[in-house]
């Protein structure tokens, strides 16, 4: 919880420090002072020789800033932009737990086998032990039954299995919940400004289109924004919940696979139910 938490602050710290650096102080120069009339403005930028270029004649036609939009979209953008932040970081989260080594690291499983094939399950317990991998916790849930014969053995693995898949799935219910609720604050927004556009409406009357326009076009900057915070949430929630389900698959092979060699010839021989007043131990077999 600790890393999540901070993970979800240096990422806000990243998006504030982008938000001032967009809100420049030349940003606010640009803007004619309090007061001041147009005529002002028009010698005051005689005076600088400020001769705007024709990158910029084209954009002030035809295109508007992402400050501008943003702007436009008044207060549920900060809501958006805060949940976005939230799935962002759950989604790294989840992508660096998910990853193949953390769960049936190869490295662990070479140190695994050797003492395994030989049948030192002590050494295989401890090793166990001392990890903190999923395959590790899922094989000593087993080896502790191991005194009450191979079918208890099982029936942990796979109580330990199921535990260790709901670890696996964790914070991916929200993920999804946060996409949704991203998608409807942006609906709440477009509800908002659509009651601001009529509002005026009411006020000025249908005379002029554009106001209308204006006020719709404000209205649906925020419906936009929350699809794309709610899709790229259910998009990354559709993606790691099959890598969850591979690896909940490849955690169960491999588990029952181990689980199996101790009752073939060779191996470790565990009897189906060990006498309670039997007080000695299991040893390889042919022993």
């Amino acid at each position: 919880m600790n890393k999540l938490g901070t993970m979800i602050l240096a990422l806000a710290l990243g998006f504030g420090a982008s938000f001032f650096v967009a809100d420049s102080p030349r940003a606010q120069e640009d803007e004619p002072a309090i007061g001041a009339t147009a005529s002002d403005t028009l010698e005051a930028d005689g005076a600088q020789g400020l001769v705007p270029a024709e990158g910029e004649e084209e954009l002030a036609e035809g295109q508007r800033t992402l400050r501008e939009l943003w702007d436009y979209g008044g207060f549920i953008m900060y809501v958006l932009a805060g949940l976005s932040i939230i799935v962002l970081t759950l989604i790294l989260e989840r992508m660096v737990a998910l990853r193949t080594n953390a769960v049936i690291p190869r490295r662990f499983m070479r140190q695994l086998m050797e003492p395994w094939r030989r049948g030192d399950l002590t050494a295989v317990t401890k090793l166990c032990a001392n990890s903190q991998v999923s395959i590790a916790r899922v094989l000593r849930a087993g080896l502790i039954h191991l005194d009450e014969g191979l079918a208890r053995v099982e029936d942990a693995v796979g109580t330990a299995g199921d535990h260790e898949a709901t670890l696996l799935r964790r914070n991916l219910g929200l993920i999804s919940s946060l996409g949704n609720i991203a998608t409807m604050v942006g609906l709440l927004g477009t509800v908002l400004g659509m009651i601001q556009a009529f509002d005026v409406i009411a006020k000025t009357g249908t005379g002029d289109a554009s106001i209308v326009a204006g006020g719709i076009f404000q209205a649906l900057i925020t419906t936009a924004a929350g699809l794309i915070v709610g899709i790229s949430a259910v998009g990354a929630h559709s993606f790691l919940k099959r890598r969850v389900e591979v690896l909940e698959i490849n955690l169960e092979e491999t588990s029952f696979r181990l689980i199996e060699e101790l009752s073939r010839p060779g191996g470790v021989q565990v009897p189906e139910k060990r006498p309670a007043h039997d007080t000695g131990s299991f040893a390889p077999a042919g022993a």
